[in-house]
């Protein structure tokens, strides 16, 4: 019999555990997200600041949802940046890259959380609720994908 995480533990295994590192994941692209819409520049500046503006907002509302399903399936949610972190599989940019580099950037990372969607849902499809937020997710992120790579054509 597996022991339940303490409430300061992130679990590690099963949906959970992979709905918490979705959840890191899709926090991490929040907020890089976030920083780009910030920091870009150059002539295509106000479709982005515009695109990425509308995608952090997205990830704001999704990571709520991811959260309140961990806790719905009797899980906490990670209650630290720190926390999400150590959990995260995306990374940060060791510095701020230019306009296509941050379309680059953002646009792998939604191709990956996708990608990690879909994988999960696979493993959830008993479980309609969670499949279904991730299947819903799968969308997301393609079509942040598909708008990233059209500003890069």
């Amino acid at each position: 019999m597996k022991s339940k995480p303490g409430a300061n533990e992130p679990p590690n295994d099963g949906i959970v555990g992979g709905l918490t590192i979705f959840l890191a994941d899709s926090y991490l692209l929040m907020g890089k997200t976030q920083a780009c819409h910030w920091n870009v520049t150059g002539p295509n500046f106000h479709g982005l600041h515009t695109l990425f503006e509308v995608q952090y907002t997205e990830l704001f509302k999704a990571v709520d949802v991811i959260a309140e399903r961990i806790r719905a399936l009797g899980s906490p949610a990670p209650m630290t940046i720190e926390g999400m972190l150590a959990q995260a599989t995306l990374t940060e940019p060791a510095r701020i890259p230019d306009a296509s580099g941050m379309v680059r950037m953002l646009g792998d990372d939604h191709r990956t959380l996708s990608a990690a969607a879909a994988t999960l849902a696979e493993e959830a499809e008993d479980d309609l609720a969670t499949h279904d937020l991730l299947v819903a997710r799968i969308a997301a992120h393609d079509k942040a994908a598909w708008m990233l790579r059209s500003h890069s054509a």
